[in-house]
């Protein structure tokens, strides 16, 4: 209908067409030009939110195998906690850019009080300055994934680099201590256990609330064992216990204290 009335107004002589009815034909003109970008940027989003619903189901599936698998075998339960953490690493990586997703998709539609320049130049914004776009290449999830990715890859060095740099950047972001702890992890990794208790504990005292907190003092316990230093281990696995007693980190403490005592 738009249309029709564009194209009848634009076929009638200039002298019957007066100069707020051109400015208002302007308008149209840009709000026709705005509706077929966002149609295309919805489009583009929504395969996105697709590729994120196959995401999760892939990751649920992964879960569901682990435990079975676990379950139908004697291999320790710490091989299936630490799956578990890279599922919960996978996990957040997924709400995150969720998230961002939703964000994009809301700021691509104009709400209704927004006039119609209003509208046109919001557009203009998302397609010219490439609002909503992946994160760039320096962004905080980046450099974090990629650090990460790097460590699935048992390419410690490089791990160890991209999360001094997330954590020179990012100090105050809530996958700080995380990064801190997958530091501790890549030296545990090597065998270089001195600097893997120094990043643990920097961890215990930096991040007392935060949710890598039994995680950094299980391995700083049994990164002090591997040192030889039995006894200031064991002490830090029966902190660990007093102070975390239902998490799955004490049972392995106290499975590792049981290994030592041979009981």
């Amino acid at each position: 209908m738009v249309s029709g009335l564009l194209l009848l107004l634009l076929i009638m002589p200039l002298s019957a067409v007066k100069k707020d009815t051109q400015l208002i034909l302007d308008e149209i003109q840009k709000l026709v030009d705005l509706t077929g970008r966002l149609e295309e940027k919805v489009t583009i989003l929504s395969a996105e939110w697709v590729g994120f619903s196959k995401r999760i189901e892939a990751l649920e599936n992964r879960i569901v195998a682990m435990v079975n698998n676990q379950a139908d075998s004697n291999e320790k339960r710490e091989s299936l906690v630490l799956a578990m953490q890279f599922a919960r690493e996978e996990l957040t990586e997924i709400k995150n850019s969720i998230n961002s997703l939703q964000s994009q998709m809301a700021s691509a539609i104009p709400t209704a009080s927004q006039g119609p320049v209003a509208g046109e130049n919001q557009g203009a914004d998302l397609v010219e300055s490439g609002a909503g776009e992946k994160p760039a290449p320096d962004s905080l999830e980046s450099i974090y994934y990629t650090a990460y990715s790097d460590y699935i890859k048992q390419d410690y060095e490089l791990a160890v680099l991209g999360f001094s740099q997330f954590i020179e950047k990012y100090p105050s972001s809530p996958l700080a201590d995380n990064a801190l702890y997958w530091i501790g992890e890549c030296y545990f990794a090597q065998r270089k256990f001195e600097e893997a208790v120094s990043h643990f504990s920097k961890l215990i005292k930096q991040y007392a609330d935060g949710d890598k907190v039994a995680d950094a003092t299980l391995k700083k316990g049994f990164s002090l064992i591997e040192m030889g230093k039995q006894s200031e281990g064991s002490a830090v696995l029966k902190e660990l216990i007093s102070k975390f007693p239902l998490s799955e980190e004490a049972s392995l403490a106290q499975q590792k204290l049981n290994e030592i005592t041979g009981s």
